[in-house]
């Protein structure tokens, strides 16, 4: 399967129903300027604007007045048509006039300039210039610019923009500017980015740490036994993001390395252990996930579980009946879950007749299920 495809899916099937959200994860492409992306989407490339009477004007192949139509017109559908036909211009002047107003334009301009770009730097004639004036641009001090810098590159997909994103991602003390070159370099997807990647699963960030995982999980099988490595790593939140991205890569040889992350001291490590051994569905880790279910970590019970529902071996059947009785609410309801995956009807029976009410409806359910 390709990685892409399984990244963007929901649950594994099986996997436990529910609103809770440790278990429950959505990976999608950052989106790094609401109005890019919804510019994007209304592809400004796939047709020419209407004639605004610039043609009779004579100035079609200067960039000058176009930059300042851009940058300054009050009317949408000028400044549209100026930065298509900016786009048109094979030259620098023109790649000057659109780097002008990713830096003086109003964010409107702003937006119409980057997706130009993204244009231009496919282009095989300037195609190179482009990907070398934006890499440059990474050094401005406008937050704003090095954003949508970095969103271009990625759009291009120059990979002479990999050692400078790897600098962003490092450096930049922006948290958005860092995410963005994390998913950038996912994309671009060279293997000089994994190790710094791995590093970045130690960000300050939550959403830098999330993105890195993800990128990581682009590269598919090269990122495996970095990833492994990654999981010894003496920083926490390193060992939590490589479990993550082996879950999405649901790759077996990370199965031992997995199980030895279940007795980690970090309970966080051994919350997300848990989830992509459930993930990966190798029956050699259900043992130790079984014995994780008496975990100190009420989540760490609940992923738990959830991983032994969707894996189906009938050995998780009576310790899943007994984490009915546990003191975490969600942690008896995602057993009963479980217990439904592996179409436990007696089991389930049973809990028809338990004292809790809440556990005798979400039993009663399940059964329900198993009998369509």
């Amino acid at each position: 399967m390709d990685t892409d495809d399984h990244l963007h899916d929901g649950l594994p099937d099986g996997a436990a129903g529910g609103e809770q959200a440790a278990y429950l994860f959505e990976i999608r492409e950052p989106a790094f300027d609401e109005r890019i992306v919804k510019l994007h989407d209304k592809s400004l490339y796939a047709h020419e604007p209407a004639q605004t009477g610039l043609e009779a004007s004579g100035i079609e192949d200067t960039a000058e007045p176009l930059e300042k139509l851009l940058c300054r017109d009050l009317n949408p559908s000028a400044r549209q048509e100026a930065a298509w036909k900016l786009g048109k211009i094979p030259n620098m002047a023109a790649l000057r006039s659109l780097i002008t107003a990713l830096h003086e334009g109003d964010e409107s301009a702003q937006v119409l300039a980057a997706i130009t770009l993204v244009g231009m730097g496919r282009s095989g004639n300037v195609g190179r210039s482009v990907a070398d004036a934006l890499i440059a641009e990474l050094k401005t001090p406008d937050l704003e610019v090095r954003r949508k810098v970095v969103w271009v590159l990625w759009k291009i997909g120059d990979r002479r923009a990999v050692k400078p994103l790897v600098n962003s991602l490092r450096r930049d003390p922006d948290v958005k500017v860092r995410a963005y070159a994390a998913w950038a370099l996912g994309r671009l997807n060279d293997s000089r980015a994994i190790p710094p990647l791995v590093d970045a699963l130690d960000d300050s960030s939550p959403k830098v740490r999330w993105d890195a995982a993800i990128a990581l999980a682009k590269f598919g099988e090269r990122a495996i036994e970095p990833l492994i490595e990654a999981l010894y790593d003496y920083r926490p939140q390193v060992r939590v993001g490589a479990a993550n991205a082996l879950g999405w890569l649901m790759d077996a040889r990370a199965i031992t390395a997995l199980t030895d992350a279940l007795k980690d001291p970090d309970r966080e490590v051994r919350q997300r252990a848990a989830f992509a051994l459930g993930w990966i569905k190798d029956r050699r880790a259900v043992a130790t996930l079984i014995a994780a279910l008496g975990d100190e970590d009420d989540e760490v019970r609940m992923q738990a579980a959830a991983a032994l529902g969707w894996m189906r071996d009938e050995r998780a059947i009576e310790p899943l009946a007994r984490l009915i009785e546990d003191e975490s609410e969600w942690t008896r309801y995602v057993a009963l879950e479980a217990l439904s995956d592996l179409e436990a009807v007696a089991s389930l029976n049973a809990a028809l007749k338990h004292p809790n009410s809440r556990v005798q409806e979400v039993a009663y359910r399940a059964l329900q299920r198993l009998q369509k």
